[in-house]
């Protein structure tokens, strides 16, 4: 039991510092565009950059990984990336080191969660209970960040502010080389065995949501400084939505332990599509009045984050479900970064409409495609693979 909560709290801390970058180059993109002089636009390829590395690289880096015994290895790497990106964009004096700090933190991101998944279902029994409890560490990463970014480039300046923040990469590394021991298990050949048609479904699932997920997260806070408030003002309401995470994914993989898991999805679709239209109508309002009343939009960014994150752990653990034999790491990666495709191809078009039509029409594609998202839940629902298998 010692061992075990030793595991769980490091791979706790381990999520938060790997979420925590998540948000990084968005809260930064105010102050890029402000001092560098890049647009909505080339703001949105540095984001589709980390998108597009998870794609490609996430699922065959989890199956290496399992198949050569390197899980531990491999997250150590990433945390040292996260470090070496963050240094590269304080240095930065244009968009090619701000591109190469993007594909620093793209690496970064492609190694976390397949290992990190792996390692819970190799040492829990009851794996939707860690795995909500290990999202909440991710969660909680997602809520400081924007806090803590803003503030620190509010006090020192942004360069300052991304030189410090490769800190957290390097005390994830310290504990984790204490605490992690690489399990005996090895993966099993055959990369393509893995992917089966309920996994395929499940990404384009969880792909839609990380498209409307990412398209927030990338260029809300841009949206709020370009409606007149402060970069901290604008961090702390991204941050509302990002700490509903703390309750919605420790509820979510509680209930995934006892409720069916293709339920969770849809239902928190469904309320993702209602919660954002109505975030939505509020962001017309704010736009033609130049007011934004706060206190108004505290309950549908807590909402919409809350939809979004419950389907967090409740993914994860579908997709370890749904694995055919010892290739949970290949599973979670083919689901993650089959999930990646999606956001990597609408960002740029998002920002494109930002920079063209103003933050309504960008936004307009986030609700279709959570309407989307929600319908093809459905049929998710109706066949419920899982308890199938």
């Amino acid at each position: 039991m010692e061992e075990r909560s030793r595991i769980l709290g490091v791979l706790f801390l381990d999520h938060f510092v790997n979420d925590f970058y998540s948000v990084f180059i968005p809260i930064f993109i105010p102050a890029l565009v402000l001092n560098i002089g890049i647009n909505y636009f080339e703001a949105s390829i540095l984001v589709s950059v980390v998108a597009i590395i998870g794609a490609v690289l996430q699922s065959p880096l989890g199956y290496w990984a399992d198949l050569y015994r390197k899980r531990v290895v491999f997250m150590l790497l990433g945390f040292l990336f996260y470090a070496l990106g963050a240094i590269t964009l304080g240095l930065s004096g244009g968009f090619t080191l701000l591109f190469l700090s993007s594909v620093l933190i793209g690496l970064a991101a492609t190694t976390y969660h397949p290992q990190g998944t792996n390692l819970i279902t190799k040492n829990f029994s009851r794996k939707g209970r860690a795995l909500g409890v290990h999202g909440v560490g991710g969660q909680l990463g997602r809520f400081v960040s924007p806090f803590l970014i803003g503030f620190l480039i509010s006090q020192f300046g942004w360069r300052k502010a991304a030189l410090f923040l490769s800190l957290p990469a390097l005390i994830a590394i310290f504990f984790s080389r204490l605490a992690l021991r690489e399990p005996e298990e090895r993966g099993e050949k055959g990369f393509t065995k893995a992917i089966t048609f309920p996994i395929l479904l499940l990404i384009l699932i969880l792909g839609i949501r990380g498209a409307v997920f990412q398209g927030v997260l990338s260029f809300l806070p841009s949206f709020f400084v370009s409606a007149g408030s402060s970069i901290n003002i604008a961090g702390v309401l991204t941050g509302i939505m990002l700490g509903s995470g703390l309750i919605a994914q420790l509820i979510g993989g509680i209930m995934g332990d006892r409720v069916s898991k293709s339920k969770i999805i849809f239902f928190s679709l469904l309320g993702l599509t209602l919660i954002f239209s109505l975030f939505y109508i509020m962001m017309i309002h704010i736009v033609r009045t130049s007011v934004i009343n706060y206190w108004l939009l505290i309950a549908p960014l807590f909402g919409i984050g809350f939809c979004i994150f419950t389907t967090f752990p409740i993914g994860l653990a579908l997709s370890a479900e749904l694995t055919q034999g010892e290739r949970v790491g290949t599973s979670v990666g083919i689901v993650l970064g089959g999930g990646m495709i999606l956001p990597s191809l609408t960002l740029p078009v998002i920002g494109y409409l930002i920079d063209n039509f103003g933050f309504v029409r960008g936004f307009s594609v986030l609700v279709i495609l959570s309407l989307i998202a929600t319908i093809i839940s459905g049929f998710y629902l109706k066949w419920d693979f899982a308890s199938e298998k």
